[in-house]
């Protein structure tokens, strides 16, 4: 029946976690068939039965090839960016990590008094956080010793926190860089490991009889697969979009590579 079908895109794909590996979430490791990511509607697929030719020779010479499909490859652009696929194979996940630093900076300018507020509580532990105060004058920044401003902070509840440049007029411009704290939803720690996993793999595939315009669902199951994905980030590019290229290859099982099967 597959001779008719007309394939037209790929509605979901589940990748899950095979018998004997190991993938770690949160603290506790998936079951085996449980789903590891679900993809639904990938932008643009590609999936390939490959044959690797085999050469049958004797002492005369060449006398056939033959082909021998023992693999199949799934390339997937996805329009989106996976973050939690890419997380799983390259970097430790933590939701709700707590308090954690960061720094950033800010443009600010001087009321009457010589006072600019910072938008964030700073870090000033000893010998580890520092604050940089630049005064900006026709574009050109420069530094400010320690001695030519001071830190102060209100008594009343919510507390702001000020610099105080002693010399400075009404409407200068300064610009701060200090540490401060920020409660962030996750954190991924990135490792230099493998950019590789492995998963069982289901692919459904919307089909259409070309004899009858009856609609199908072409199913493809591999027992095992090895994944590899990158993530690329075009930022402030109007010709190319943020996308997860993933490439799955299959690795046979008892001489089985996949099955298909027509709903």
């Amino acid at each position: 029946m597959l001779e008719q079908l007309r394939m037209q895109e790929v509605s979901q794909i589940i990748l899950s976690k095979p018998k004997g590996a190991v993938i770690k979430q949160s603290g506790d490791d998936f079951l085996t068939g449980e789903p590891i990511m679900i993809i639904n509607n990938p932008s643009l697929s590609n999936l390939s039965f490959v044959a690797k030719p085999v050469n049958a020779d004797d002492a005369q010479g060449h006398i056939g090839t033959a082909g021998i499909t023992n693999q199949i490859d799934f390339i997937i652009n996805e329009g989106s960016v996976l973050y939690a696929l890419w997380n799983y194979i390259y970097g430790l996940h933590e939701e709700n990590p707590g308090p954690t630093k960061i720094k950033g900076n800010e443009y600010l300018t001087t009321n009457p008094q010589g006072y600019i507020k910072l938008s964030a509580k700073p870090e000033l532990t000893p010998g580890q956080d520092k604050v940089y105060v630049y005064k900006v004058d026709d574009n050109q920044n420069r530094l400010l010793s320690v001695d030519e401003y001071e830190f102060c902070v209100t008594e009343e509840e919510p507390r702001e926190w000020y610099i105080h440049i002693f010399e400075a007029q009404e409407g200068e411009t300064y610009f701060v860089n200090y540490s401060y704290l920020i409660e962030p939803q996750t954190i991924s720690t990135i490792k230099q490991i493998h950019n590789n996993i492995f998963a069982t793999m289901d692919i459904y595939i919307d089909a259409v009889d070309l004899k009858n315009d009856d609609k199908h669902v072409v199913y493809i199951h591999c027992d095992k697969v090895q994944i590899h994905t990158d993530m690329v980030l075009s930022v402030n590019n109007s010709q190319k979009t943020s996308f997860t290229p993933i490439r799955i290859m299959s690795i046979p099982e008892e001489d089985t590579v996949a099955t298909i099967m027509v709903i």
